[in-house]
């Protein structure tokens, strides 16, 4: 998804109305834009079926098909 395809499907729904991602293994954690960042990340990386299919740039050396920047909206739950 891109930021524009984001935009798009956000403009959807009205303004005041919350977003949340899917806690760490249960329930539903807010957004917060403290913690959106931008990350290199290597596409179709993922080897085990646990991972997500992109990988970090910096943790991984090859495969995949190319490396990009991609905005990170991360649970709150995952950072430390």
């Amino acid at each position: 998804m891109t930021v524009e395809e984001l935009i798009r499907t956000l403009r959807k729904y009205p303004k005041d109305m919350r977003v949340v991602v899917n806690g760490y293994e249960t329930g539903f954690d807010d957004l917060e834009a403290r913690l959106i960042h931008v990350r290199e990340i290597r596409l179709n990386a993922a080897e085990e079926w646990w991972e997500g299919d992109h990988l970090d740039a910096k943790e991984t050396r090859s495969g995949g098909s190319g490396i990009v920047n991609a905005l990170v909206l991360p649970r709150p739950t995952n950072v430390g």
